[in-house]
């Protein structure tokens, strides 16, 4: 279920705020929109119990594929390729950093700073 508020002419401004899928299902009817002079309070319902972990629903891309008959090696190799299309920038950089040491055989010893 999508959630998005909008608020126009706010001293001359436009400001949006959505959500294109919540994490859980809420029930509309019973959220509140409360209007303060320099905020404004939004209270979602959800129609489940339970706590929200997340706003925002997230596939489970990172979760590796366990078939038996799948090679583990290309089901890691999934996992950094999703964390590198979904990650911001630093991730980006950190992750082909560690791809390219890896390849040419400057890997850091992960130990070295605990020695």
């Amino acid at each position: 279920m999508p959630f998005d508020v909008k608020f126009h002419d706010v001293q001359g401004k436009n400001y949006c705020c959505a959500v294109p899928k919540l994490n859980k299902e809420i029930v509309p009817e019973k959220c509140k929109l409360i209007v303060k002079p320099k905020r404004v309070v939004i209270t979602l319902i959800k129609a489940s119990k339970g706590k929200w972990l997340d706003l925002h629903f997230k596939d489970d891309k990172l979760k590796l594929n366990l078939d038996k008959s799948s090679n583990p090696i290309a089901g890691i190799m999934d996992l950094m390729k999703n964390m590198y299309e979904d990650g911001d920038e630093e991730m980006k950089r950190t992750i082909a950093k560690a791809w390219t040491d890896a390849r040419s055989g400057k890997a850091a010893d992960p130990l070295h700073n605990y020695r």
